[in-house]
């Protein structure tokens, strides 16, 4: 199941640029708690975080499902109320390591809680073992719905039995109980493909040479036809004033 840390945040009154580079310079993280209870359909409020204490619990999850117990409190540390929430949105700064923005979303205890949860395999397919074949990803998360105490940090899937041209699909896994899969049932989540050919090297084919048509050399006394206003008409003349 989906792991449950506490959290204390502070409900800040500055929303501004500029309250908010004054809370990340006293080692706050700004972020909103927002979502609907059953006493208010839809509220957003303002909160900061230590960074430290966010980073800890960050670094302690093997899931991107991270359920919260908040304690919200006032800027004097005084107990405000305490809230369920979900973990959806961690922003980092682009270039530094650092967070800059979450956001928590609000939930209640018993109603359904729709989600992403990352799928992993485990084990080596029988097509790959013995048929050098290869296991594929076809989903890397699928879509759950459950109560949110029941939402799993991910599911694992035995895909050892699998031979070459078989899948795993959506409707074989096994969920927890009270966990539905949302995707079609149809999915396939795991395969195993036969192994690509190699494409062997076509041979380069000899390129023939063209031939090379060579001027023909004239038969000894064979005369070569006059060329108008060429050098052929010139020698041709002056043999001919010669003669005269």
């Amino acid at each position: 199941m989906a792991k449950t840390v506490s959290l204390q945040v502070t409900q800040r009154a500055g929303i501004g640029r500029a309250a908010v580079k004054a809370l990340r310079r006293n080692g706050q993280v700004p972020g909103v708690l927002y979502g609907k209870t059953k006493e208010n359909p839809v509220r957003s409020r303002a909160i900061a975080i230590d960074a430290k204490k966010l980073a800890t619990v960050l670094h302690s999850s093997t899931s991107e499902n991270v359920l919260v117990d908040v304690e919200l409190t006032d800027d004097k540390g005084a107990k405000v109320d305490s809230h369920l929430a979900l973990l959806l949105d961690v922003q980092h700064h682009p270039l530094k390591d650092y967070i800059i923005h979450i956001d928590l979303h609000e939930i209640v205890q018993d109603e359904i809680l729709h989600a992403e949860v990352p799928v992993v395999s485990e084990g080596e397919p029988a097509g790959v073992k013995t048929g050098g074949g290869l296991l594929e990803t076809m989903l890397r998360t699928i879509r759950v719905a459950c109560l949110p105490r029941d939402l799993p940090d991910l599911i694992s899937v035995d895909v050892s039995h699998l031979e070459i041209g078989h899948s795993v699909h959506v409707s074989d896994l096994k969920l927890p109980e009270g966990v539905t899969a949302t995707n079609p049932p149809e999915l396939p989540v795991f395969s195993v493909f036969a192994p690509k050919e190699e494409v062997a090297e076509t041979a380069a084919t000899e390129v023939t040479q063209p031939e090379v048509i060579k001027e023909k050399k004239p038969e000894e006394g064979a005369t070569t036809a006059p060329v108008p206003g060429g050098k052929a008409d010139t020698k041709a003349a002056g043999k001919s004033d010669s003669k005269k």
